[in-house]
């Protein structure tokens, strides 16, 4: 693993990763326990056809690809720990899966279904959403006062949020795609994204976004 961050810095990214994993895990086994049929097909967007979409999966990798890559490039302490195996990344792959999981059916098919139901249209449901998304994401970089890191954070990840949104569309409102995406990309940038907030050891490369 990279030194560049310290064991304290490892292990407080570990813990606050589980943490959140795990109230996020109790959240989708809750919505499974309550009406698996409804979960599984309204929550997970899943049908036996849906993976006969070969341009909703070119989509797909189209948004996986373009944000992990961004994302390494912006910020290097993911990309010099891209093949690193460890005990923080098995955490990472878990958060990975249910944050994935349950950030799409919130941003993507609550708010954008009843963004719907109100009489907005498809692009006002695609930028609702995008911003959502975005504000979640920079929002414990902006209460760090890195306003330098922040204001990226928001707008690549208000970006993701709308293409994830606009696969949503296309998908015929399904959330399978976006979540398979959601968990792929944050797969591969958890738990280095973490750590880099909890170290504050971005290494951004300040060239990304202007």
């Amino acid at each position: 693993m990279n030194e560049i961050t310290t064991l304290k810095e490892r292990r407080k990214a570990g813990w606050i990763l589980a943490s959140i994993s795990s109230m996020l895990s109790l959240s989708v086994i809750f919505w499974y326990v309550t009406n698996p049929k409804k979960f599984i097909e309204n929550g997970l967007g899943y049908s036996p056809e849906i993976y006969l979409n070969l341009p909703m999966w070119f989509f797909t990798a189209f948004i996986v690809i373009g944000y992990i890559s961004y994302t390494m490039f912006a910020i290097p302490l993911v990309k010099s720990n891209l093949f690193t195996f460890s005990w923080l990344k098995l955490i990472g792959i878990w958060a990975a899966i249910v944050s994935g999981i349950v950030e799409e059916v919130v941003f993507r098919h609550l708010l954008m279904e009843y963004v719907l139901s109100i009489g907005f249209s498809n692009l006002s449901q695609v930028i609702i959403s995008g911003i959502a998304f975005g504000i979640a994401h920079g929002a414990w970089v902006l209460l760090r006062g890195e306003m330098e890191i922040a204001l990226p954070a928001i707008l690549s990840t208000t970006i993701l949020g709308c293409l994830l949104a606009m696969l949503y569309i296309y998908t015929g409102r399904s959330t399978f795609a976006p979540i398979v995406a959601h968990i792929l990309i944050n797969m591969v940038i958890e738990p280095w994204l973490m750590l880099a907030a909890i170290s504050g050891k971005w290494q951004l490369n300040k060239n990304s976004w202007q």
